[in-house]
């Protein structure tokens, strides 16, 4: 072979382009700030700083859950990724997690859980107790492929609320259901979903001291009482109040 053939056929490989190939188990989930005895979990990656599972009802922890057999055709299973614990879900179409009785989340009014996808997707979450009936479905959240995506859900909500409860916001679970919903069971989710750090809290920072954050935050010595639309109310109000960063329901 001529010297300048030689050149052209090695400047030729240098030019070929490698695919990226799509990152297929996720890194260490994201580490979370609150300490154990500040969160309810359900599941967590860092089972060391937080060994305790929550009870539910029965006094079953709450991670000892079962898929509702709804026609779903995914499935899931415990998995590591990097220096934590995770819930896979390959080929998601919808997943109903079952606990085994209510999971009463009534002390906290967050819902915290860290997503990641392989691809660029889509997420939405239901909350679903056996009585009265109702469900409670989030917006879709965007997932983007290779990266955990934080959220924390305010449970407080005004369209989380108990229509036949006289409007008590829902803290009480039996089914948490992913996917599905607001997205059609036919759409191309990622072939593998991890899902970790699944625990309510009550840190009013994550929406960003707004509203009852800032009410939450609240240290004064006044005894103002507030509803959890982050309104003044008095003593005649009927429903969940906060005063001095504390909430309970006024009857």
């Amino acid at each position: 072979m001529k010297l300048s053939t030689q050149f052209l056929t090695l400047a030729c490989l240098a030019a070929v382009t490698v695919p990226t190939l799509a990152q297929t188990t996720p890194d260490t989930p994201p580490a979370i700030k609150w300490d154990a005895a500040d969160v309810a979990v359900i599941y967590a990656a860092d089972q060391d700083k937080f060994p305790e599972v929550f009870k539910d009802s029965k006094g079953n922890a709450a991670n000892d859950w079962t898929a509702a057999s709804w026609g779903q055709k995914c499935v899931f299973s415990d998995d590591e990724c990097g220096d934590g614990a995770a819930l896979r879900v390959d080929n998601l179409d919808f997943l109903p997690l079952q606990f085994q009785a209510t999971v009463d989340l009534s002390e906290y009014r967050f819902f915290h859980i860290d997503i990641w996808a392989q691809n660029d997707d889509q997420m939405c979450i239901k909350f679903q107790n056996w009585w009265p009936g109702e469900s409670f479905v989030t917006e879709v959240y965007d997932l983007k492929g290779g990266e955990w995506k934080s959220i924390d859900i305010d449970m407080d909500r005004a369209d989380f609320t108990w229509s036949k409860k006289n409007e008590i916001p829902q803290h009480c679970i039996n089914i948490l259901q992913f996917g599905g919903e607001k997205i059609a069971n036919d759409y191309p989710h990622s072939p593998s979903i991890y899902l970790t750090n699944m625990m309510a809290h009550n840190d009013a920072s994550v929406i960003g001291g707004s509203g009852i954050g800032s009410i939450a935050a609240d240290t004064s010595a006044d005894n103002a009482l507030y509803n959890i639309f982050g309104q003044r109310v008095d003593k005649s109000y009927k429903g969940i109040v906060i005063t001095k960063g504390r909430k309970f329901i006024q009857r």
